[in-house]
Formats: structure tokens, C-alpha cells, sequence
């Protein structure tokens, strides 16, 4: 953790803490995500369940009605 740069001396604010905390979390994030197993191109997508499909159907009813009620 680096050193405050609000002049308290050596006490950590914490804007600065939350700061650092937030660039060590983004790097952990990026390193994990290198080696995610990533599908190939040429595999066909897995067809949904009807489930999946249903919750889909719902949304898309949702936002067509929020759609309406704006217009």
C-alpha cells in the first residue's frame, strides 16, 4: 500500500486506502481473468433451457410495458 499523498504524514487516509484497495483488486481481477477458459468460435452455443427462455420472455414483456408507459 503506497504512502498518503494528503500530506498527513505517515497516516493512510481513507480516500487513499480505498484507492489502493481498488487498484490491487483490479489487478487481482485482470490476472484471473487470463486464464479463463474461453470457448471456441467454432462451438455451437448450448441451446437454453426453458427456463432460461421463459426468464428471457419476461424481461423482454417488462421492458416492452416500461416502454409503453414512457411513450
Amino acid at each position: 500500500m503506497s504512502r498518503c499523498t494528503h500530506a498527513h504524514g505517515t497516516t493512510l487516509c481513507f480516500e487513499c486506502f480505498k484507492s489502493g484497495m481498488e487498484r490491487t483488486r483490479a489487478r487481482r481481477q485482470a490476472w484471473a481473468q487470463r486464464s479463463l477458459p474461453f470457448e471456441s468460435p467454432l462451438q455451437a452455443p448450448k441451446p437454453l433451457s426453458e427456463q432460461a427462455v421463459a426468464h428471457r420472455r419476461r424481461m423482454l414483456e417488462y421492458l416492452a410495458s416500461t416502454d409503453r408507459r414512457r411513450a
